[in-house]
Parts: C-alpha cells; sequence; structure tokens
C-alpha cells in the first residue's frame, strides 16, 4: 500500500513540476520581450510593467512554496507519518500556493490583453489540482478528528 501512495505522490509531484516548468516555457517569449525592452528604453517606462514583474515574482513564489509543500508532504509519508496533522497543513499550504498562483498568473495574463481561452488552458489545470489538494487536506483532517475521538471513547 505504502509503494502506491509514493507512487502516486511522486507522479502527482512530476505533474506539478511539469506544470510550473511548462508555464515558465510559455511566458519565456514574453519575458525576452519585455527585456528587450527594458534594455532598449534604459529604465522601466511604465510603473505597469514594473508592477507586472512584482506579481509575476509573486506567483512564482507562491509556486515554489507549493512546491516545497508537496515534497515534504511526499517526505513525510515516505517516513510512514501519513495521518498526521503537519501533512494536513502541508496539502493545505501546497493548496494555497497552486490557488494563489493560478489566480494571480491568470489575472496577469487578462491584464496583458490574453483572451479567456488563453488563460482557461494555461492556469485552470492548476486551479483544479489546487482545489483537489484542498480537498484531499479536509478528508485528512476528517479522519484524524475521527481517530481522536475514537481514542477518547471507552
Amino acid at each position: 500500500m505504502k509503494k502506491r501512495l509514493n507512487f502516486f505522490c511522486v507522479l502527482m509531484l512530476l505533474l506539478m513540476a511539469t506544470q510550473v516548468v511548462m508555464t515558465f516555457v510559455t511566458g519565456a517569449d514574453a519575458f525576452m520581450e519585455g527585456w528587450n525592452d527594458g534594455r532598449n528604453g534604459g529604465a522601466v517606462k511604465e510603473w505597469g510593467s514594473f508592477m507586472e514583474f512584482i506579481v509575476a515574482m509573486f506567483a512564482v513564489v507562491a509556486a515554489l512554496v507549493s512546491f516545497i509543500s508537496f515534497i515534504r508532504f511526499i517526505l513525510n509519508v515516505n517516513r510512514n507519518n501519513v495521518f498526521v496533522w503537519e501533512n494536513v497543513n502541508l496539502l493545505r499550504l501546497t493548496a494555497c500556493g497552486l490557488m494563489i498562483f493560478a489566480v494571480v498568473s491568470a489575472g496577469d495574463e487578462f491584464y496583458t490583453g490574453c483572451s479567456f481561452v488563453e488563460v482557461y488552458e494555461h492556469f485552470f489545470d492548476a486551479f483544479i489540482f489546487g482545489v483537489f489538494n484542498l480537498i484531499m487536506a479536509e478528508v485528512f483532517a476528517v479522519g484524524l478528528k475521527l481517530r481522536e475521538e475514537q481514542e477518547l471513547t471507552i
């Protein structure tokens, strides 16, 4: 049973890493365009460009927090610490990081003029994965509460 859980956790980690990498790859052209515009202009032309950079860095931090939290969750599972409150918190942090990443990145894409279909294609799956992690965290929390109540009964 542990091997299957480890396999699914590693698979989910790979899918998460692929999502983050593909987001950066698809945004590389826009980054290079902005970099060249900034180099040719000498300084930041508008506050809007600077704010876009800050928002993008916020999304990157949210993605990294999510990724690191999920790695810590997998390490806990490997140590046979599956149903502990730390895992509930790690899954919640993973979910919040992914959902913040998806919402902030989608808002930035809308701001730059992307269509709803493009934003849906790029970020909706990350948002759904975040919601799924939140559901799993709540399932773990309910299971832990039930276990605590059962231990208190005579």
